[in-house]
Parts: C-alpha cells; sequence; structure tokens
C-alpha cells in the first residue's frame, strides 16, 4: 500500500488551506473552502478521487466550495461521498438543498461530539479532537423580525397559462410558502445536467421533537441515490423542423418556450413538490464555535512475509501461507505450531498524521489540554504508558502568526519531539502569489492591449511573517508550506516536491519563445504585440477626431467571471461588479470564488488610509447585490462577500440590499443559524417583487416599495426592475436607470426574451449572456441559453448603446467566435478581471483582430486538452 499527505492550497484569499490524504483506493480532503475545484483543475490535482471530506469548522471558510464540488463529483460518476465535522454540519449541508441536488448519488454525513469522537473505515482511523474558545457562551438562534419575512406575507408563484385570469392576490392564499420555495427549486440546481431536475423518491416528515432525524432525511432527499434515467410520464412534443430557421430574433415569454426535456422534468417535479420533506423549514439551530484537529492513523503495517522462512518450518504453500499474512497461526506439516512473528519481520503501528486548526488565541488553552494528543508527545517519558506512545509522523497547523507565536502553543508543539515534521498553511507565512497561473498570464498578455481595461493582477510573493522568527530556538522541523507539496507515509517516509508549484516570478510565460532559440518570442506573439499597437493607435486616432460624450461615460463594470456552469483555468463563474463611483457598488451574481476575483483585480487589502485602490473600498460602497437565479455557478461567493461587507461596516452604516429568488433568502437564514455571517445587516428584496411585464410594474411591488425607495436613493438609481426571462424557473434579468441618465441591464441566462428587450430599451449597456457560439445553436434551445449572434441581436432589438458578451461555455476557455461587423449595437468580448468604463466599451471592437492572433491556433499548440476534454463532459 502506498500513502501520502499533500498541501493542496496553502492558504492564500483566493482558495483557503486545504490538505489532501491519498491512499491507492480514494483520498480524504481536509476542508473545502471556495476556489477548491478551481485550483485542482489547474493543478491537475485529481479531485474526482475523493471519497470522504472533513471540516475542521462548519463554517463558510472551510466549507464554501464543498456544495459544488459535490455536484462535479456526482456528475463524475462518483456514488457516495461521505462528509466529516463538527455539529450543523448537517444543517450546514442541507441549506442549499434548493439547488444542490442529485438523485443518483449518495451523499451522507458524521458528526464529531463530545461523546463520539472517532470514525474508522478501511483505511484509516480517525479521532477529532474538539477545541472551544474560552469563557464561549452559545447564544440563541436569531429571532428574525417581522418584516424580514415580509410580515409573514406569501410570495407569488408564477401563474400557469390556465391561471392568468386569476389575480395575484388570490392566489397568494391559496399557496403556502413551503410550496412556493419548492416550486422555485424545483428547477433550480447545479445546471450541469438535466436530470438533476428529476425529483427524488421523497420522504415523509419526520418526528418533529428529533431535530437531526429531520435534517438527515431532507439530506437524503437530496441525494437519493435512484437510477438517474427514470421515464418520463409525459411525451415529448414534436418540435418543428423549420422552427430554428426562422427569422424572428426573440421567443414572445417564458410561457411560449419550445417544450424540452428540462421543461417536462420541471413540470413533474413542480407537481410532486406537494411534498414537502426537501423542502420543509429546518429545525432551528445557533453556531457551534468548536475547532476540529484531525489525528490519522494510517491501518497497521502488517510486516513482511519471509517464504523462505516458512518453507524451513515445514509450513505448506497455499492456504497455510495466508493465514500467516493475516495474523494467523497455522500448523506444519510436522504438526508443530507456527506463528505470524516466526516468519513475518517489521510490523508497526500505522503512520500518524495531524491536522490543527487553532483559529484565534482563545482557543489555545482548549487544544494544548486536550489529553487525545498525550500519547504522541513526551516519547522519552518513562512513565507506565511510554509503551503506548506513538510518534506523530507529520503536522499540519492552519493557525496563524497570533497562534505560531504564541509561548503555550509553541510549548506544545516542542512536546512532539525533534522528529516529527511540521508544516504551517496559512496566508500569514504563505505568500499571496498568484494561483491562478493561466489567467493570470492570460491577463499580462491582454495589458498589452489597454492595462486600465486589462491590469495586471495583484500579486505578493512576500509573506507578511516570518516562520523561522516565530519558532526560533524550538529544536522541532518546521516548514512553510507549499502548493502540492507531498510528504511520503507509506511505505517509506520522506519528502516529494516532484509537483510543487513555486510562485510565479514573472508572469512571462516561458513557451511563449521559441525552444531552439530561448531568447525569441513565438511568431503569433510577435503578431499579437503589432495588432495591440495598431489598435492602440487607431483609438488614438478616433478619439482625437471625435470623442463620445454621453452619461455615465465614466461608470465601470468589472467582470470579476466571465465562464459557466463551473470554474476553468481561464474563467471563473459568473460574477460582474457596476462601479458607480460616489453612489457605490452593486453586483451582478456573485459565483463562487468573487472576493479572491477582487483580491487580485482591487490590489489587494487596504494596506493605507491613503491607498485610493482597494478591495476593501469596492466591499465599504457596496449597495446592492442581484442574483438572477438559483443556478450554483450563480451565488456560491456571496457568503463570502456578505461577511467581508459585514466585517467593514460601521455601526451606522446602510444595510446592504439583497435582490434575488425568494429561495435565496431562506438559503441564507437557513445557513445563518449555523455561522454568523452579517446577514441580519442586509435587507432582501424578493426578484418578484419589483418585476416589469412590458413595462408594467407587478401589482405586489408595494410589499417592497420601502426598501426599494431607500436603495434607488443610496445609490442614485431612479429606477430598478427585475424581468421574466427564458432559462429555469425563477430566472430573471434586471434593468438598473440612474438619475444622470445612464442604463444598465443584466440578461441572467436566458434564451433570447421580448421581456428583456421590452425592459432595456434604449440601454447603455447590456451585458447578455452567450453561451454557446452559433454553431451550437441546438444546445442553447435545449439548455435555454442563448449563442453569440442571438445575444447581439438582442442588444440590436432594444437598441443597446453597446452589448458586451459573458457566460462562455468552458468549451471555449479562452475567446468565441464573434461576427462584430455592421452591427447595431457596439459588440465587446468580456474577459476575467476586465474592468472598462462605459466610455471605453466603443475601444474594445479595435481590439478584436488581435484577440484572434492572441488565441489562434497556434497559440492553441501548447495548451494541455485535458482541461477542455473534461469540461466538455458537464453540461451547461
Amino acid at each position: 500500500m502506498k500513502a501520502h499527505i499533500q498541501i493542496l492550497s496553502t492558504g492564500t484569499v483566493d482558495c483557503p488551506a486545504s490538505i489532501a490524504i491519498h491512499f491507492d483506493s480514494q483520498r480524504y480532503l481536509i476542508n473545502c473552502g471556495e476556489g477548491t475545484q478551481r485550483l485542482g483543475l489547474q493543478s491537475r490535482f485529481r479531485l474526482i478521487k475523493i471519497k470522504t471530506m472533513l471540516f475542521t469548522r462548519t463554517h463558510w471558510d472551510c466549507m464554501g466550495g464543498a456544495p459544488g464540488l459535490l455536484l462535479t463529483l456526482a456528475d463524475g460518476g462518483g456514488n457516495r461521498t461521505m462528509l466529516l465535522g463538527g455539529e450543523n454540519l448537517t444543517h450546514a449541508l442541507i441549506s442549499t438543498r434548493f439547488f444542490v441536488y442529485r438523485p443518483y448519488t449518495n451523499v451522507d454525513t458524521y458528526e464529531f461530539s463530545k461523546d463520539r469522537n472517532t470514525y474508522k473505515d478501511d483505511l484509516v482511523r480517525i479521532t477529532a479532537v474538539q477545541a472551544y474558545p474560552e469563557n464561549f457562551v452559545r447564544a440563541e438562534p436569531y429571532e428574525w423580525p417581522e418584516e424580514s419575512v415580509y410580515h409573514k406575507a406569501t410570495p407569488p408563484r408564477r401563474p400557469s397559462t390556465q391561471e392568468a385570469s386569476t389575480s395575484p392576490m388570490e392566489l397568494e392564499n391559496v399557496v403556502s410558502r413551503n410550496d412556493t420555495a419548492a416550486s422555485e427549486a424545483a428547477t433550480a440546481g447545479s445546471k450541469r445536467n438535466s436530470d438533476e431536475l428529476q425529483s427524488a423518491p421523497l420522504v415523509a416528515e419526520s418526528d418533529p421533537e428529533d431535530p437531526q432525524e429531520i435534517r438527515k432525511k431532507i439530506l437524503r432527499s437530496m441525494f437519493t441515490g435512484s437510477t438517474p434515467n427514470q421515464p418520463l410520464t409525459a411525451k415529448k412534443p414534436k418540435r418543428n423542423p423549420c422552427a430554428e430557421t426562422q427569422t424572428s430574433t426573440v421567443e414572445n415569454s417564458a410561457e411560449t418556450a419550445a417544450l424540452t426535456d428540462v421543461d417536462l422534468i420541471a413540470a413533474r417535479n413542480v407537481a410532486e413538490a406537494n411534498n414537502p420533506t426537501r423542502f420543509s423549514r429546518l429545525p432551528r439551530t445557533s453556531p457551534d464555535p468548536t475547532a476540529i484537529s484531525y489525528i490519522f492513523q494510517a491501518p497497521d503495517y502488517a510486516g513482511k512475509f519471509n517464504p523462505q522462512a516458512a518453507m524451513a518450518l515445514n509450513v505448506p504453500k497455499g492456504k497455510s501461507f495466508s493465514e500467516l499474512v493475516k495474523g494467523n497461526p497455522v500448523l506444519s506439516e510436522s504438526g508443530e505450531t507456527v506463528y505470524p512473528h516466526q516468519v513475518i519481520s517489521g510490523a508497526r503501528p500505522g503512520r500518524v498524521v495531524m491536522i490543527i486548526d487553532c483559529p484565534t488565541v482563545d482557543y489555545i488553552s482548549s487544544l494544548v489540554n486536550a489529553k487525545e494528543f498525550e500519547r504522541y508527545q513526551d516519547l522519552e517519558s518513562t512513565s507506565d504508558t511510554a509503551a503506548d506512545k506513538l510518534k506523530a509522523e507529520f503536522i499540519v497547523h492552519l493557525g496563524g502568526h497570533a497562534i505560531l507565536s504564541h509561548p503555550k502553543y509553541k510549548a506544545w508543539m516542542e512536546r512532539f519531539g525533534p522528529e516529527t515534521e511540521h508544516v504551517v498553511a496559512h496566508e500569514d507565512y504563505c505568500s499571496q502569489k498568484l494561483i491562478w497561473r493561466s489567467q493570470s498570464r492570460s491577463s499580462y498578455k491582454l495589458s498589452a492591449l489597454d492595462p486600465t481595461i486589462f491590469p495586471v493582477p495583484y500579486y505578493n510573493n512576500t509573506p507578511g511573517h516570518d516562520l523561522a522568527k516565530d519558532l526560533s530556538g524550538l529544536p522541532i522541523k518546521a516548514n512553510v508550506a507549499e502548493s502540492l507539496l507531498s510528504y511520503s507515509l507509506e511505505p517509506t517516509v520522506g519528502w516529494d516536491r516532484s509537483e510543487v508549484v513555486e510562485p510565479l516570478q514573472t508572469l512571462v510565460d516561458p513557451e511563449d519563445f521559441e525552444e531552439e532559440s530561448p531568447g525569441e518570442m513565438k511568431q503569433f506573439l510577435k503578431d499579437y504585440y503589432g495588432l495591440a499597437e495598431k489598435a492602440k493607435e487607431d483609438i488614438a486616432k478616433d478619439l482625437a477626431l471625435c470623442p463620445e460624450v454621453f452619461p455615465g461615460m465614466d461608470i465601470s463594470l468589472t467582470t470579476l467571471g466571465t465562464g459557466s456552469s463551473h470554474p476553468s483555468k481561464y474563467r471563473n463563474v459568473s460574477a460582474t461588479l457596476l462601479d458607480m463611483n460616489n453612489d457605490g457598488t452593486f453586483f451582478l451574481d456573485i459565483g463562487e470564488g468573487t472576493y479572491g476575483q477582487m483580491f487580485r483585480q482591487f490590489g489587494g487589502y487596504e494596506r493605507s488610509a491613503d491607498q485610493k485602490d482597494s478591495v476593501d473600498d469596492r466591499l465599504k460602497r457596496l449597495k446592492g447585490i442581484f442574483i438572477s437565479h438559483l443556478h450554483a455557478d450563480h451565488h456560491l461567493g456571496t457568503v463570502t462577500i456578505i461577511d467581508r461587507w459585514n466585517k467593514l461596516r460601521k455601526p451606522d452604516s446602510e444595510p446592504l440590499y439583497l435582490i434575488a429568488p425568494f429561495a435565496f433568502d431562506t438559503f441564507l437564514r437557513d445557513l445563518s443559524d449555523v455561522f454568523d455571517f452579517g446577514y441580519k445587516n442586509v435587507q432582501f428584496i424578493h426578484c418578484d417583487d419589483v418585476i416589469s411585464r412590458h413595462g408594467n410594474f407587478h401589482s405586489r411591488k408595494q410589499r417592497s416599495q420601502s426598501r426599494l425607495e431607500k436603495l434607488l436613493k443610496s445609490s442614485g438609481l431612479s429606477d430598478l426592475a427585475t424581468v421574466e426571462v427564458i432559462h429555469c424557473k425563477w430566472a430573471y434579468g434586471i434593468s438598473l436607470t440612474h438619475m444622470d441618465g445612464w442604463k444598465v441591464v443584466y440578461s441572467g441566462d436566458t434564451r433570447p426574451c421580448n421581456n428583456l428587450v421590452d425592459a432595456g430599451q434604449g440601454a447603455t449597456v447590456l451585458l447578455h449572456e452567450a453561451t454557446f457560439e452559433d454553431d451550437k445553436k441546438h444546445l442553447a434551445v435545449v439548455k435555454k441559453h442563448s449563442t453569440t449572434q442571438e445575444a447581439i441581436m438582442v442588444g440590436e432589438g432594444m437598441e443597446a448603446r453597446h452589448t458586451l458578451l459573458t457566460h462562455f461555455s468552458q468549451r471555449y476557455p479562452k475567446i468565441p467566435q464573434i461576427d462584430s461587423e455592421n452591427k447595431a449595437t457596439v459588440i465587446g468580448v468580456c474577459f476575467d478581471q476586465m474592468t472598462v468604463r462605459l466610455g471605453q466599451i466603443a475601444q474594445l471592437p479595435k481590439f478584436l483582430p488581435a484577440l484572434q492572433v492572441l488565441f489562434s491556433d497556434e497559440a492553441e499548440e501548447g495548451d494541455d486538452g485535458e482541461e477542455i476534454e473534461y469540461l466538455q463532459q458537464g453540461m451547461e
């Protein structure tokens, strides 16, 4: 058996620390923060082999990447995943029930407690050591004020065609809140596979006296392990073969969209959603601050069987040999008993590794006094328990400078002895190096076009603290973690640096130069840089001859994530930040990893009061968030953004406003029971309360009128309206109109849609999804997305001054093919980490010739096709 422990993430702002333990047949992942899945893809770490995930704390920092990874594991063929952690782990996981659902896999949880602190499977024995902060008193669940749930009013259910004549107020009287949440969520899971929309076998409600059993049944309704391809009860209608060749550029509405498998499954799910198991309200709980450290012990090494010694003792070959290997005595041919130790040498206990999580100094006393560690400390002791002592081979510390420099913690570390290897994985000691190497090098090349639009991402290869200085004088072996650094555990021990990812000292890519002539740049790059210079010269001439002037020229859009479905090396999932200068900032979707993207784009943390650019500045000015729908790739970064905003806000600060489908509010309130990320300081507005249908606001707008008016006033907006779009249930676009006269429209995910065209008339800029290239229109229709040409036609239909294309399929990791000639709207292609003022968008078409060369077939020759092949297995 072979085994080793490996550092996946060292703990950067892009991706919190995570560690993997490898055995021949499976892997264990310890912590899975936002960005873990993307890092696995960037570093070619095969996350698909993970069968067990462990979390040191039930906190989004430790588990924010788990929902997306569970979906990927299920779609990759994984049939069972076990999650281990502290109290509230199950609650945290099922809070995602509205958008995480895979009926063809099993997911189970195991929560450690004071009375249950061990876990064992075929490969490891795990001991969970629980530490608590000093003087902590657990609070009661937060009581949400009445107005936070609209005075217990029920949100409207989207009327069917038959119900069109029924008034919204009449509908409200017959629809329960649980039914509404179920209807919203029935088609709202991650969009990688339409099978995800299939209904799980639903289970009756649990005994209300057993909250944990209720949670477990909800979990089983999310991951049922049923066969993925159950027959549909309804027949799919035949399509008109001419329908896709008609000249109409938009589809009338969500009600008139062509029926697909997705529609039929969704319709069945809505009907079955009356059984409320999956969508039941969760039993209340409150945050548990427990930090868990893990002690892993590999299987005991049975030693090496010596067949010559066995034969010398007249042991017959075959079954007797097998019994000795299993540890059982046997009889020799002469009738004498032969014991395993006579023919097996080198037997020893399995090696021990530890993951130590001490979040703050308040946990140190509880941690260092834990009796579970005593077996592995003071190995030179001559006490009665000395014979039971075991060496800890390898220890990973997740604490920062305040922990590692604390005298009590240092003394505790020393007790493990001089032979134990210690590694520290924390951003205090591990530099803020660039981990998205492919994207960063791409941004560096793009900066040649315009460094204000394509800035070089911020990084710092110098750590904030020196580990050697903090641990000086301790007779221990200690190293700073490095990404993909490994330590072998079986059959021998030792370091393995063969996969270590060194910090980028320069963004210049060595593969950009000819192998035969190391100093000679490849021809396609010479052509690119030449075309980039020509584009800048043409732009300068245009600005000198005919400078544009229109409202909102200095307003900027930063596309932090421009990919669909799941993150890739070149594109993160959906997120765009609208910066209205003195009127604040506004998010249009927040996919997983968005905060890390902001950190790189805006110069890192605020390090001084006079610093002009920082991620903190953008968050302090944050006024609103719009979440277009419940597919996971559009919102899994929201919790981190709210948490960071809340930590920066002052007590008298204005609230943050969240505009989203109703079930998203339920998700965030359920998650707030697990840890406090500041959601009580957020004002929620249901998308249906500010919806515009053909220019007329829905009559239910009054319910959120007060909040909407405050948001408009604080952000300088004169109007804000959502629109129904054609994608899944409860999918919306949004139109934002400012008092200064500019207008920004965002499509979310949709087919071409008249609702959006009507609401967006005269837009200054339309940000529209363009998931597929034009030759994949059949996929766009089935999956309810748009092609690049369809997105452009929507922009022309609403007479938008500019149309920006985003949300590209990961089939096109760099740039899609587009035709921007002779269009009635100026076309721009979005990239991750692109910040463009509205007055600069007209320059983007000038860059297209250079971009086509930069991302040409020649440029792709050196790229590894493994990523594209892997991504094409998914379903947008």
